[in-house]
């Protein structure tokens, strides 16, 4: 079923979209045009930034980066470095870096444990009732 018409966010022109799209199909052409383009670069030049490629092949950062959170990078077997998250490491799969990546579980795993050691009743020498649900510790 066709949604109502809509305008195209690019370009202003009107248009019905079929599944929630938010451009019109000749926005969408183009933007199928650029990432192409942005995968030959790659090809080209496996080493290249963001940066670069968005200079290299005129491609806004923004598709870029999108390119890369789909994961088209990494279905066409091509080695493409790109900056983590967290820390700026250069890295080729996923979003953060093993060293970022294994500082944030152990983070996790922290604050898990430290949680479960403060709402055991055993801890506190006494359960919890029902006049303290909502309030914060150590206040009345």
């Amino acid at each position: 079923m066709a949604e109502r018409p809509r305008n195209c966010i690019r370009c202003g022109k009107l248009f019905v979209p079929m599944n929630r799209e938010k451009i019109c199909r000749n926005c969408k052409d183009a933007e199928r045009e650029m990432e192409n383009v942005v995968m030959e670069f790659v090809r080209d030049n496996p080493k290249s930034k963001i940066p670069e490629i968005s200079e290299g092949t005129g491609a806004p950062e923004a598709l870029i980066r999108r390119m890369i959170e789909e994961g088209r990078f990494d279905r066409s077997d091509m080695k493409f470095y790109y900056p983590c998250k967290k820390c700026g490491k250069d890295i080729l799969v996923g979003q953060y870096c093993e060293d970022c990546l294994n500082s944030m579980q152990e983070n996790l795993q922290s604050v898990q444990e430290k949680m479960a050691a403060s709402s055991s009743p055993v801890s506190k020498g006494k359960g919890m009732h029902s006049k303290n649900l909502g309030k914060q510790p150590g206040k009345k």
